[in-house]
């Protein structure tokens, strides 16, 4: 998936939460930073594990994230993880800066 912010102008990454249900009836989140880019609209590329063809699923507006902003440690490592291209991986690196300990070293731990 490709999450790109049109008419948007960036200053430090953005987050959008990706919900879907995957074929197992589980549902899962994936979040997804965007940071603004050389060339073009600022964008994302992840991959959605269990994701398919006739997959419902939702995108949340992205926000700047703050030192208290709250996320289980498992899915912010399975989100760094389904980082598909170096632009995503920086986005991560970027966001890295912005969150207390407990986070950044899951996203490090993940960036490996």
């Amino acid at each position: 998936m490709e999450l790109v912010l049109r008419g948007v102008d960036v200053d430090g990454p953005l987050v959008s939460a990706i919900r879907y249900t995957q074929p197992d009836g589980r549902d899962r989140v994936l979040l997804v930073p965007v940071i603004q880019s050389q060339f073009g609209p600022p964008a994302s590329l992840v991959r959605l594990p269990g994701f398919g063809d006739d997959t419902a699923w939702t995108a949340a507006v992205p926000s700047s994230v703050a030192l208290d902003t709250a996320w289980d440690a498992a899915t912010v490592a399975d989100s760094v993880r389904a980082a598909l291209n170096e632009a995503t991986r920086d986005a991560w690196r970027q966001l890295r800066e912005l969150v207390d300990d407990d986070v950044r070293s899951v996203i490090d731990g993940a960036l490996r």
